[in-house]
Parts: structure tokens; sequence; C-alpha cells
């Protein structure tokens, strides 16, 4: 794949310390029947949740044809921005230009968000919690209504940006979740303190409603606190883009101080969207990690 070339550095990655964390409730969960769009092929129906102001869009593509009685992983294709605004491209219709349910035999799923998403819980409002959404509320529904593989070897996480941030404190919170993620030019490296705008970039208040609340699990203290599990597994692809570059880079740096196994594609250097190049080699390498022996 060009620059698939991975360094893969040294070992650890992380079963929970988080083992407390809420993992995906058995509830049923009550939503409409999914539309099929005729033109593009993408499923699509709104979810309500007692996590989100309203009920919002969830998209699907699936594998076609369906084979009779085949499970199939699940790539959750998390957004970076609110619902309706895709300023940025839309990843899921990128994953239906490159076929990626039918190359990897893969259900892809795009939930949305009524705020900026940053997959946080605020510390006050009950509607604002997108951690709980995406564990709680997404993850049973889609198991509920499609042949998925429920189990969190084939559950895997896909973003950038601030998705790829969120992707990542995804996977290290609820590892007994999520088995994988795929990363691309994410600021892995924010504290509270190195961006200029109050304590963070646009929408982490609004996401996070406290400080205290967002330093909690910013992916580096995460890291840190992860008991010596899962070494001899890469559960992380790390990508590197020009906008969060020095991140990419520092995260990369602390993996290794830290000894975690993951997978490093440092020269994807395009434009900060989802539709420049990106994401077919970034998949193509989560594929490699959740399919090895």
């Amino acid at each position: 794949m060009g620059s698939r070339a991975v360094t893969i550095s040294s070992l650890s990655l992380f079963l929970a310390a988080w083992l407390a964390t809420p993992s995906a409730a058995s509830a049923q969960v009550t939503s409409e029947p999914a539309q099929k769009d005729a033109t593009t092929g993408i499923w699509s129906y709104a979810l309500p949740s007692e996590f989100q102001s309203g009920p919002t869009p969830v998209r699907v593509i699936l594998p076609d044809p369906l084979a009779t009685g085949k499970r199939y992983p699940v790539l959750y294709i998390l957004p970076v921005e609110s619902e309706g605004s895709f300023r940025f491209g839309d990843g899921l219709d990128e994953a239906r230009k490159l076929n990626l349910a039918n190359k990897h035999q893969v259900i892809c799923v795009a939930p949305s968000f009524k705020v900026v998403p940053w997959y946080g819980n605020h510390a006050t409002d009950p509607k604002v919690r997108q951690e709980d959404f995406v564990v709680k509320t997404l993850v049973p529904d889609i198991d509920q209504r499609y042949p998925t593989l429920p189990d969190l070897e084939h559950r895997w996480l896909l973003g950038f940006s601030k998705s790829g941030w969120g992707a990542s404190v995804l996977l290290l919170r609820h590892p007994d979740l999520f088995g994988y993620a795929a990363t691309w030019d994410a600021p892995f490296l924010l504290n509270g303190e190195n961006h200029g705008k109050e304590w963070g970039p646009i929408g982490i208040k609004d996401v996070f409603g406290t400080k205290e609340t967002f330093l909690a699990v910013l992916p580096p203290r995460l890291i840190e606190q992860a008991p010596d599990a899962w070494k001899n597994r890469r559960r992380l692809v790390l990508g590197v883009g020009p906008d969060w570059k020095a991140h990419g880079t520092g995260m990369h740096a602390l993996l290794d101080q830290h000894q975690v196994l993951h997978a490093y594609l440092p020269n994807l250097q395009v434009k900060h969207r989802w539709d420049t190049g990106w994401l077919g080699p970034v998949v193509d390498q989560l594929i490699d990690l959740a399919t090895a022996p």
C-alpha cells in the first residue's frame, strides 16, 4: 500500500483499569426501520437515546449481498462534525466509494450527534453524553438490528481529527467492547493548556462541561494508567497527517515509551479531510491488525 510501510512499535496495549466503566447495555432500543437510498445504497434511520437531546440519524452500508447465516464485523466510522454538517467530507460516503463493506466484508456504521462530537460525557448535562450514546445505545442497537459478530475482536473504530482522538479514547476506556481503532491526523496531546482557546479546541467545553472531566480522559493519561495487558497484539493504527503532525509523532513516541504495540503510518501528508486518500490505507492497515492470526 505504498505508505503502508508500517513501523511496528514496541509492546503494550491496554486492557482496562477501566473494567468498571460501563459496557454496552443489553436493553432493547426502540427505533424506526431503516430506509435504503436507491442511489447510494446507504441505509439510514433515526435512533433515539436518553444520552442525546433528540433522535439522530444513523447510516449504514451493508455487504451486498448479505450471506445467509453469516455474521460480520462492524466498522464504526466516527464523524468529526455535528448532525448534517460535512465541511470536511463524509466518511461513510468515502467508505462507499472505496467499496469497503464488500472489500473487507464488514458492516460500516456512521452515527451522528446533536453537539459537535468529542466522544465524552458532559459533567452535568444528561443529554450530552456522547460516550454513553456510543457504548449504551448505538452498539446494542447495531448488534440487535444486523447480523454482527458481537464481540470486541469484531468491533472496530475509525476516525480522524477529533474523531480520531475519540476513537483512541473509546478504545482505551472500553477495551472490553472495542478491539481495534484506526486514527489519522488527530490532536492526541491536548492537555487543557496547549491550544490557546480556553482549555481546548472548539466544542470541547460543550461536550465535557468542566476541564476536570476533559482531563480525566486524555489519551496520554489513559495510556499511562493502562495495565501490562494485551502486550502481544497491535490494536491501534496511528496515521500522521499535516494539521496535527506534532501530536501524531508525539503520540507515537509516547506509545513507544509505554511499550504499546501499534501500527504507525507517518507519511499520509494530505489535506485534512475524509476524501483526500488516507482512508483506504488506514483501513487496510486496520483490517490487517484485526484479522492477523
